[in-house]
């Protein structure tokens, strides 16, 4: 049979139609179905009341924090983040309904409808940071996109997060928030997988301990370390350590998962349990060594969560971040570049090894020197160990 252009037309728009309204109807029943999944959630206080002793090593990390409800100034435990004492310049607390993160490093807000605020300024608290000499302060966050966005950060942030778009279901019937999740925050099941089972029978039912770092502490394609301004991303550790010699290690040989790494509650299990028991022999011999430890030169701090610095030194500037590099390899090449041509990733040689630079390792603390010094000061730290 012929048919006429404009049968052919009218066919493939009924064909679309058709095809859109099926694919529609079995996204809508794969998220009722995910959400119907949140029922097998038991929630962190009842895992606290069998493990509360984890349960309040782990209140004392960033990981419940990444998405709380606010009404006030925030606080957390003692010894721990100062907290966030003010929301942004032109708000009230009443303005604020949720804040994500600013246990240690930084804070942003959502609105009453869900919206994450944007802007080029007092959009970011930025807590203050010691070791860079900066203090509390303020920031912008994505301006492109003032003078809101949609929250769409729950698969990291939350517990059992579901993405649902701009339809929803909403998370507490809020428009801005495009998901919904079983708990705020990382969570005990956002590790170990849902408990209500475990709950009930808990010999019968155990829970998941194999580790699941890597879904969150890494941004796309884990084969590329994303970077920006000289220094990596955040949450990049797991591309970090897959381009680094320790490759095959799991993050709990250095890392106690219920504890944190930010404050002195032993998340990094020290150097005489990690480092030194396979680097037995490799010493430094820089006199000067009783002050800095394996991590000061091979994890500097060469990723940005909320703030950096430059350091002038001799000839140039070098970049400080404020979470350490997970990539350990030094280079000693003088024409090695760390990140590609247009900044946007970490160089990796045809391997898949990734670089940091001596001057990167050296220069942030020895700023009177040069990158020649660094390279040549490096070739001498470990000059007799094999």
């Amino acid at each position: 049979m012929n048919t006429t252009p404009a049968v052919t037309q009218l066919y493939s728009i009924l064909l679309c139609s058709v095809l859109f309204i099926f694919t529609s109807k079995l996204q809508a029943n794969d998220v009722a179905q995910a959400i119907a999944q949140h029922k097998n959630y038991a929630g962190s206080q009842t895992c606290r009341t069998c493990h509360s002793e984890i349960y309040d090593q782990y209140s004392k990390t960033g990981h419940p924090y990444k998405i709380q409800a606010v009404n006030g100034p925030v606080t957390f435990p003692s010894g721990t983040s100062p907290g966030v004492p003010y929301p942004p310049k032109d708000k009230h607390w009443d303005d604020i309904r949720y804040m994500i993160g600013g246990f240690a490093w930084k804070a942003r807000f959502i609105d009453q409808e869900g919206y994450i605020l944007t802007g080029k300024e007092h959009r970011q608290y930025n807590l203050a940071n010691p070791v860079l000499g900066l203090e509390a302060g303020w920031s912008g966050y994505s301006a492109n996109t003032a003078p809101r966005k949609p929250y769409t950060c729950g698969s990291c942030h939350t517990t059992a997060w579901v993405a649902t778009g701009k339809n929803g279901p909403h998370q507490d019937n809020l428009p801005g928030m495009y998901g919904v999740w079983a708990e705020p925050g990382v969570t005990c099941e956002a590790c170990h997988g849902p408990g209500a089972q475990h709950v009930k029978t808990p010999k019968k039912a155990p829970l998941t301990t194999e580790e699941n770092c890597g879904s969150c502490h890494r941004r796309g394609d884990v084969k590329k370390i994303d970077a920006k301004g000289g220094l990596i991303r955040h949450h990049e550790q797991y591309e970090d350590l897959l381009a680094s010699p320790h490759k095959q290690l799991k993050c709990g040989a250095c890392h106690s998962p219920h504890l944190s790494v930010k404050y002195p509650t032993g998340g990094f299990k020290g150097e005489s349990k990690t480092c030194l028991t396979c680097h037995t022999q490799r010493l430094s011999h820089i006199p000067a060594k009783g002050k800095f430890k394996c991590i000061t030169c091979h994890m500097p701090r060469m990723a940005k969560s909320a703030v950096s610095i430059k350091h002038d030194v001799k000839g140039g500037t070098v970049p400080e971040g404020d979470v350490r590099s997970h990539i350990f390899r030094i280079s000693l090449d003088p024409l090695w570049q760390m990140f590609s041509d247009d900044g946007k990733y970490v160089r990796l040689d045809e391997d898949g090894k990734a670089f940091i630079p001596a001057a990167n390792a050296c220069l942030t603390c020895h700023t009177n020197k040069d990158k020649q010094w660094a390279i040549e000061t490096a070739k001498r730290m470990h000059h007799d160990s094999p």
